[in-house]
C-alpha cells in the first residue's frame, strides 16, 4: 500500500488541478434561456462602452471620446449604437414603427461626425396610400462643421420667431445645409414617386444624373446641369 500512495496523490493532485482550470476558465460564462432588460451595454475590461442594445427611452446617447453630444437630449428609437475604442458613436442599427409608419437602418458615421453611408427604408401613410422609399445613400460632410450645432443654434436664434417665419427660415437653412455642410451624393434605390434607380449629385448637392425605370417601366437616362435643366444628347 505503500508503494502506490504517491501514485495515488500524484492522481488526485492532477485531478485537482485539472478541476481548479476546467472551472477557472468557465467561471465567467453563465448561460441564460432568455434576458429581459430595457438596455443591454457591451463593455471592454476597460469599461469602454462599444455597444448599447436598448429600447427606444434608455437608448445611449451619441458621444465623442465618451462625451454625449447634448447630455439633457433622449432618443426614441429602439436598436443597437456602435461605439469605438475611443468613446466615439460610429454607426447604428434601428427598426421602428407604428400602424401609419414603419422605418429601418443601418447607418455608417464619418470620423467624428455623423453617417455619410446609410442602408434605409421609410414607409407612411397619407392619405389612404403608402408611400415608400428605400435604398444605399452617400453623404459628404464638413470635417470643420458639424450640424447638431448649427442646429442649436438656428434653434436658439428662431425661438421668438413666428410659425411663417421659422418655415421660412427653415428652408433657408436646410438649403444652405444640404448644399455645403450635409451633402447628398448618391442614392441607390426606389424613390417615393415609384422611381427606381441611381442617382448622383455633385459638390453642392445638386442632381446631375439620373438612370432610372419609372412608374410605367420606362428605362429613362438624364443628365442634368448645374440648374437642374435636362441637357440633351
Amino acid at each position: 500500500m505503500k508503494s502506490k500512495l504517491p501514485l495515488i496523490n500524484l492522481t488526485l493532485l492532477l485531478g485537482i488541478i485539472a478541476y481548479l482550470v476546467f472551472t477557472s476558465t468557465k467561471k465567467d460564462i453563465v448561460k441564460f434561456k432568455e434576458i429581459e432588460a430595457q438596455r443591454l451595454s457591451i463593455v471592454g475590461s476597460d469599461n469602454n462602452l462599444y455597444m448599447s442594445i436598448s429600447n427606444p427611452e434608455q437608448q445611449a446617447l451619441a458621444t465623442t471620446h465618451g462625451v454625449p453630444h447634448y447630455p439633457d437630449t433622449k432618443r426614441d428609437l429602439p436598436g443597437i449604437i456602435f461605439f469605438n475604442r475611443v468613446g466615439d458613436e460610429v454607426g447604428g442599427i434601428y427598426y421602428d414603427g407604428t400602424d401609419k409608419e414603419n422605418f429601418a437602418g443601418i447607418t455608417f458615421d464619418q470620423q467624428k461626425n455623423d453617417q455619410i453611408m446609410a442602408i434605409m427604408k421609410d414607409e407612411y401613410l397619407e392619405k389612404g396610400e403608402w408611400k415608400r422609399w428605400y435604398g444605399m445613400f452617400f453623404r459628404e460632410r464638413s470635417d470643420s462643421i458639424r450640424v447638431e450645432k448649427l442646429v442649436e443654434a438656428f434653434q436658439a436664434k428662431t425661438k421668438e420667431y413666428s410659425k411663417t417665419q421659422k418655415d421660412s427660415a427653415y428652408l433657408s437653412f436646410k438649403k444652405y445645409i444640404d448644399s455645403e455642410i450635409n451633402v447628398y451624393r448618391m442614392f441607390l434605390g426606389r424613390e417615393e414617386n415609384k422611381k427606381t434607380g441611381l442617382f448622383l449629385y455633385d459638390s453642392k448637392g445638386r442632381e446631375r444624373i439620373k438612370i432610372y425605370i419609372d412608374e410605367f417601366d420606362n428605362a429613362r437616362f438624364e443628365i442634368l446641369d448645374k440648374k437642374g435643366k435636362i441637357l440633351k444628347p
